[in-house]
């Protein structure tokens, strides 16, 4: 497993280097495995297109940052992560929202989003019995944060990571706590 990881890595970084030089819809498969030193056939090994290789490497790259922290208690380093995440790769993931061959990605970059928020407010709740009408009002609020974080999150890559994630990510703690009164 680890082989294929590694090879799916050295993969990932060869786009993310063409990114930075080509439009996205001028990088051919082929063009990623001369940067990688691989065979053409290698990449269909591990991925079907080069937007199911921009997937992974947002999967890959966000989980192997937050895997182990990702519980209540540690919310606030999970955004900072993220933030910081998309900030240093705010280039790459910038062309990646303005390709429109990419909107997939705007899906499951919600849906990813989504289920970080989900896991942390089922890991809040662990303990406690929730009536059904409860369960609905925090279903709401998972939808509610999820699709306004992910689109916040959206917006502030395509204008620059403006203002940068230490101030940003002061602010959504700030609103945060405001909002579920976590003080």
């Amino acid at each position: 497993m680890k082989e294929r990881t590694d090879t799916q890595e050295i993969i990932a970084l060869a786009f993310q280097e063409l990114t930075m030089t080509k439009e996205i819809d001028k990088i051919s498969i082929t063009d990623i495995m001369k940067q990688a030193d691989f065979r053409r056939q290698t990449f269909y090994d591990h991925f079907d297109d080069k937007y199911d290789l921009v997937t992974w490497i947002f999967s890959h790259e966000l989980c192997h940052s937050i895997q182990s922290i990702r519980d209540w208690k540690n919310w606030e380093e999970i955004l900072w992560q993220l933030l910081t995440y998309l900030e240093s790769n705010s280039n790459y993931y910038r062309k990646i929202f303005i390709n429109e061959k990419l909107d997939s990605f705007k899906e499951y970059f919600i849906y990813s989003i989504k289920n970080i928020i989900q896991h942390l407010v089922e890991d809040y709740f662990k303990e406690q019995f929730l009536s059904s009408g409860k369960k609905q009002i925090i279903k709401t609020g998972i939808d509610f944060y999820s699709y306004g974080l992910s689109e916040s999150l959206y917006h502030w890559v395509l204008e620059n990571c403006e203002p940068n994630s230490k101030i940003y990510h002061a602010m959504l703690v700030k609103l945060v706590k405001y909002r579920t009164k976590t003080n």
